[in-house]
């Protein structure tokens, strides 16, 4: 192609582009004039959202089901009640050091002292804070539903490896799995199970299913395809290759399931107890409803702590073990980018001998018992003794662990009661916790920050796109979204935003939806507002980076309810406290994506840049940013999706809405109502997830990163 054919072609695209744009911005002139001369919020026409009763539908399907089918649910229920109490009781009447020991000492044998260590930290500050039981009964729930979650979804995942049909007709159920907010889990559990524990498993389950499913499925498709020939060709059956090649290879992302597993249902353990669950859960809501910033600090900690400890555990599963050199391991315990600093030098000195002392007593248990095993068999047959003895020899901490349990149930048993969480050894963060919060919401400063900022969002953010957005005919604001999704994606999507769009009006949401958009929007332009600057002083300064990650890996474990507090405390109710608490949620995607599309840029970029005179400020406008546009419309994606699974939870901060109708439809047993607005949650996150793809999509194929 000629440079006169390409430049012709750029300027038809160019001229293309610029009537696209100005279309659109004409209709939205257009529209906010309509907007200003509306008498009142536009609705869908009666005649439609009167006849498409897709709420009385689902409530008369559910009244069938109960009727009919639900002996069935309460069989299923009665024997998960079994399984979660049994396990519940044996936690709590179990003695707290027994307790201890079960949970810490196979983080050690998996992870070493350093994680071993951390658990037994964990677990101190489980009974520290006073929450024993009730971290307990969290771990009970979250382990029975994980247990479950496991054995369907592995199966599942199999028989989507085995068929492409059948993996076919599991992604919609899965995607829609994923996106569909987790408090409307809670209506089908609560109407067919009741309350209690039994509904919370299930409705974990159902949240937490789609992970292992999907990376059970990619593990065992991806082992190659001469592995699977080799064992064909030594006579293996379809069974075996599947138990003994593909599985086994497929162990590690299997694992890696079962950790997001994991973390996805300790994100539910909060909004469980909205239908009867006990546990950590519990105590944050009571703490929400008392406006107790301390108390709600000390439930989200539990869990934090819990979901890092977890996480780790079976991270250290999903990775085979590492053979390092003896110079490697001489800084082992403590991370190893530390090594450099005196001070942690100093501290590895006496967790290294505390690691090597604990690595002897081991290996002479194990050696001393797995001797004397040989030599009892091999008084019968000496080849079994032999093999039972060197079986047991490389059980290194297993042995000796199983021993401390024995020893420890033996002496509660026979000598002496240990009996529950020490009394003398209890703390508590919530009275200074209270009394800082205290402080800043009688300081004048900090006071009229608040106010400040409060108006701000409110009066320039809030409520002008707020009006907009209500006020605007339903018809334009589904014309500007339908061509959206034509010039971004194309013409089949177009349509398919169309239906969305015209479902959430059928329903009768459209005014709540437009709420929910508005909020969603304001909350992400202020996610970008702060975000985006952390992002590129993270990308420049290594040490701000370090101590950034920290603080966004505790902001994206603790619990989402635990960011409603200090903002109805020091902001008060309503929609801009929503907004706020949102932004504090959906903000690290950004900021993490921010900084690594800036470091991932090529440093010959920018000493090229700077090599004609480029400033600092010029080589990042010009050059960083164009190349990390793509990374930083991920982290747009990611904290769209993030702001739209917030909304289901500002409804008890003022925050109004669908999350408020899915709030509304719990609160008076409506399951139609609560999955209609759950549903328009997701079509709306699912319009604006497509979009911001395929735009990055295009970003990337303009920047030559990928081909068209």
């Amino acid at each position: 192609m000629s440079s006169e054919t390409t430049q012709i072609l750029d300027k038809q695209k160019k001229s293309k582009n610029i009537i696209v744009y100005s279309l659109v911005f004409l209709i939205f002139i257009v529209a906010l004039w309509l907007s200003t001369k509306s008498e009142g919020p536009s609705k869908f026409p009666k005649v439609v959202t009167d006849e498409f009763t897709f709420t009385a539908w689902v409530n008369d399907g559910e009244d069938y089901l109960k009727k009919n089918y639900r002996w069935i649910t309460k069989i299923i229920a009665g024997y998960i009640k079994e399984g979660y109490y049994f396990l519940e009781d044996f936690l709590i009447d179990s003695p707290w050091l027994l307790v201890a020991a079960i949970l810490v000492l196979p983080c050690l044998i998996a992870g070493g002292l350093r994680l071993g260590l951390y658990s037994a930290f964990v677990i101190y500050f489980w009974g520290g804070v006073g929450m024993w039981d009730e971290s307990l009964q969290t771990v009970a729930l979250m382990g029975l539903s994980v247990l479950l979650c496991v054995f369907f979804g592995v199966t599942l995942g199999v028989l989507c490896s085995q068929s492409n049909r059948f993996e076919n007709f599991m992604k919609p159920i899965l995607d829609t799995m994923q996106v569909m907010p987790a408090f409307v889990y809670l209506f089908p559990a609560l109407f067919f199970f009741g309350i209690g524990g039994a509904p919370a498993i299930l409705a974990t389950m159902i949240y937490s299913m789609p992970p292992i499913i999907r990376l059970t499925n990619s593990g065992i498709r991806q082992v190659s395809e001469q592995t699977i020939e080799s064992a064909t060709s030594f006579g293996s059956s379809k069974l075996q290759l599947l138990l003994k090649i593909k599985i086994p290879m497929a162990l590690p992302s299997i694992m890696m399931g079962v950790n997001q597993v994991i973390m996805m249902a300790l994100a539910l353990v909060v909004l469980a107890c909205f239908i009867g669950a006990e546990g950590i859960g519990g105590q944050v809501w009571l703490a929400i409803r008392n406006l107790d910033v301390g108390w709600a600090m000390e439930g989200g900690l539990c869990i934090l702590f819990m979901a890092i400890m977890f996480d780790r555990f079976s991270m250290a599963f999903s990775k085979p073990a590492e053979v390092l050199p003896k110079d490697a391991q001489k800084f082992f315990l403590l991370p190893q980018s530390l090594e450099k600093y005196q001070i942690a030098r100093i501290l590895e000195k006496p967790l290294s001998i505390l690691h090597l002392l604990i690595k002897y007593i081991c290996l002479k248990i194990t050696n001393s018992i797995s001797y004397a095993f040989e030599v009892l068999i091999s008084l019968m047959n000496r080849n079994t003794g032999k093999d039972i003895g060197e079986f047991l020899s490389k059980r290194f901490y297993v042995i000796p662990s199983l021993l401390v349990l024995f020893i420890i149930s033996f002496v509660d048993s026979n000598i002496f009661s240990i009996g529950s969480f020490p009394e003398e050894w209890k703390l508590s963060i919530r009275q200074p916790i209270a009394d800082t919060v205290k402080s800043l919401t009688v300081n004048p400063g900090f006071i009229a920050f608040t106010k400040g900022l409060r108006g701000f969002v409110y009066l320039n953010l809030l409520r002008p796109l707020d009006t907009f957005l209500t006020f605007t005919p339903y018809w334009y604001t589904m014309g500007v979204f339908v061509a959206i999704g034509y010039f971004t994606v194309g013409i089949r999507f177009a349509l398919i935003t169309l239906l969305l769009l015209l479902f959430i009006g059928a329903c009768g949401i459209w005014t709540q939806a437009m709420i929910t958009l508005s909020s969603v929007l304001v909350s992400v332009a202020l996610c970008f507002a702060i975000g985006v600057p952390l992002g590129i002083i993270a990308s420049y300064s290594e040490r701000f980076k370090n101590i950034q990650n920290v603080v966004l890996d505790a902001m994206q474990t603790l619990p989402y309810f635990c960011y409603l507090i200090p903002v109805l405390m020091f902001f008060g109710g309503g929609t801009v406290s929503a907004v706020l608490a949102t932004v504090i949620y959906s903000i690290p995607p950004i900021i993490r994506l921010t900084a690594l599309g800036l470091t991932q840029v090529s440093g010959s970029f920018s000493e090229v840049s700077t090599s004609f005179g480029g400033t600092l400020i010029q080589t990042l406008n010009k050059v960083k940013f164009p190349l990390a546009v793509p990374s930083l419309v991920i982290g747009f994606n990611q904290t769209v999706i993030m702001a739209f699974a917030m909304q289901i939870v500002t409804p008890l901060i003022g925050g109004k809405g669908l999350g408020l109708e899915v709030f509304n439809g719990l609160a008076r047993s409506d399951t139609g109502r609560g999955l209609a607005a759950g549903i328009g949650i997701v079509l709306l996150a699912i319009i604006i997830d497509r979009i911001s793809l395929a735009w990055t999509k295009k970003q990337r194929v303009a920047l030559g990163l990928v081909k068209n």
